[in-house]
Order: C-alpha cells, then structure tokens, then sequence
C-alpha cells in the first residue's frame, strides 16, 4: 500500500466527558499522524463527529435492534428465576456463581426500545452516512484502541462504556487492526487503524507501517519461563 495515495484521518478521543481520553494515548494518536505526515508528504485530517458521544448506547441498541439475547439470559443457564440483585447480595458474600462485572452489565443490559433507543438508532444513520462519506476513497482513521491503560480488575465496571472505542467500529462493519503504541507506567497503550468495511489491506498495511514507529508489541516485564 502506498500511503501516498491513502487518506489519512485520526481521532484522539471521543467527544464527552465520560469518553475522554489520556495524555498518553492522545499522544500516541499524535505520533501515528506525524510519522504518516512526515513520511509520506500527506496532510491527515482531525475527525469530530458528536455521534460518537453515544457510541456505546448505539451498540447496545443496534444489538437489541437484532433481537439479540439479553445478557442476563445468557447468565441464567438451567436457572430460570436468576436475579441480578439476589446475585449481587450473594456476590457481596462470595456466594454467587457469576464476577461482579457480568453481574453489573446483567443488570444495565438495554432492553427497552424507548424513544432513546430511536434516538441512538438515528445517531447510528448519521454516523454511517459521515463514515461512508470518507470511505468514498482509500482512507484509514487512526483512533485509541482504549482511551487509557488497561485499569484495575473492577474499575472496568464504571468504565465500562470505554468498550465503545471498538465496539462502535463493530457494529458500523468497518475492519480495525491494533497496534501496540508502547506503554505508560509500566501498562500497555494501544490504537487502532479503522477503514471501510472490506478494507482490511489497509488496516493491515498501516498497522505493519506503524510497527516501525512503536516497535511492536514490547513485554511490559521480563519473562522468565
């Protein structure tokens, strides 16, 4: 692939308080774009679209638009009386079968076509539309992977709609390859190379190219085996 030739936009984090991203990550978006910028003569392009803001909500309702199982049904197994609060008392005690995080999205698990579901059902249309729109030609969006390093065990709970750095790519059916983009305090970083959907070549292109920036997937330990 010669990036000459390819569009190159990048997103540092998603607009929304709860969405933003670390110094650290934003400035590894920053360092893909310049090296892009610098070595191939191209001008990269921010990206800002506020859908972005409901970019986990959208996933949620484009699953229930599917009719997809609610979570706590596939929690339930042979137990047709599962209760998420009785589970969350009994995980309290150590009594329940399921982790506190399956407990919790059991819990906040969309299931209701409201008229926020339309909503985000429409914030998805437009955001289809803007995305296909820079798709026309050969492009790549650089994004973080996570807008921060990989946090505590339960801390994902709260954080939980970070998920939509990735999981708003899935649900649009665009390819994303990861790149690793070293580490901050000992824990890794990551971004991500975004295209059209049967684009995968230049994810996959960019993130071999970004490789030489980053140096790859490095062990944040010595390993000794």
């Amino acid at each position: 692939v010669n990036f000459r030739n390819v569009k190159v936009y990048y997103i540092e984090e998603f607009p929304g308080i709860l969405n933003s991203a670390v110094p650290a990550v934003k400035k590894a978006v920053r360092k893909a774009v310049k090296h892009f910028e610098e070595q191939y003569g191209i001008q990269a392009s921010p990206i800002n679209f506020p859908e972005l803001k409901y970019g986990f909500d959208i996933w949620e309702c484009k699953l229930l638009e599917y009719d997809f199982p609610g979570f706590t049904y596939l929690l339930k197994g042979n137990d047709e009386s599962i209760c998420m609060w009785k589970e969350l008392f009994k995980n309290i005690f150590g009594y329940s079968d399921h982790t506190l995080p399956a407990i919790y999205f059991g819990m906040v698990d969309r299931r209701e076509k409201d008229s926020f579901y339309h909503f985000c059902l429409d914030q998805f249309e437009e955001l289809q539309r803007k995305f296909n729109e820079i798709f026309e030609e050969d492009a790549i969006v650089l994004v973080p992977t996570h807008p921060e390093p990989p946090p505590h065990y339960l801390m994902t709970i709260p954080m939980y709609p970070n998920i939509a750095y990735t999981c708003v790519f899935n649900i649009l059916g665009c390819p994303s390859s990861q790149i690793p983009a070293g580490s901050s305090k000992g824990l890794p970083l990551g971004i991500q190379a975004v295209s059209a959907p049967l684009k995968d070549r230049l994810t996959l292109a960019a993130a071999v190219e970004l490789d030489k920036v980053f140096g790859g997937w490095v062990t944040p330990c010595s390993i000794d085996v």
